[in-house]
């Protein structure tokens, strides 16, 4: 976005839902970071997290805004993918959009493979591997220690600490071409 100034639409998830709130101030950090002017938001609204939702808005702001859009911003995966559908429906190459979604859930790991959209994993499972070591630390005392390879697998950005922080917080794992299959193959 340095280089050159582009036009994005966001598809936002639930108004006033602290996933909303959180990827929103995330998207609005992101564009300011691109610098002042150098990208427009033509359009902001909630899909639900719906990819179904997600398609026929999509559709109306390809008319509305023919020729205009260069990036879309899905809050979450599914609503990124409804995009995707709706860019293919109008004929429009996927390719000519900077497509971005949030989950890695396996249709978007797809995605990325075919080189329509980026992602970012969220890790539920590591989510709820170390949930479990926080209320097991909560419940047998300062003597436990985490069973969970989280805490290795994670080891750089994430630290035990004796299970006494207020927030844990797993690491977000960019989707790549390189790493999109090993991780399809993780949930076999």
């Amino acid at each position: 976005c340095k280089n050159r100034k582009v036009n994005v639409v966001i598809i936002e998830g639930p108004k006033g839902g602290s996933g909303e709130i959180q990827r929103g101030k995330g998207n609005d950090k992101a564009i300011a970071e691109c610098g002042a002017g150098q990208v427009t938001v033509l359009e902001r609204k909630t899909a639900n997290w719906s990819r179904a939702e997600a398609q026929p808005l999509m559709e109306n702001w390809l008319q509305k805004h023919r020729g205009k859009i260069n990036g879309v911003i899905g809050q979450n995966d599914e609503m990124a993918l409804g995009a995707i559908e709706a860019i293919k429906g109008a004929g429009l190459n996927v390719k000519d959009f900077a497509i971005a979604g949030v989950d890695g859930v396996s249709d978007a790991i797809h995605a990325v493979q075919a080189g329509e959209m980026v992602s970012i994993l969220q890790d539920a499972k590591g989510q709820m591997q170390g949930s479990i070591d926080v209320a097991l630390r909560a419940v047998k005392g300062e003597s436990y220690q985490p069973q969970s390879d989280i805490w290795k697998q994670y080891a750089k950005d994430l630290k035990w600490e004796g299970g006494t922080q207020k927030h844990y917080y797993i690491p977000w794992t960019v989707v790549t071409a390189e790493n999109a299959q090993s991780l399809l193959d993780a949930r076999k």
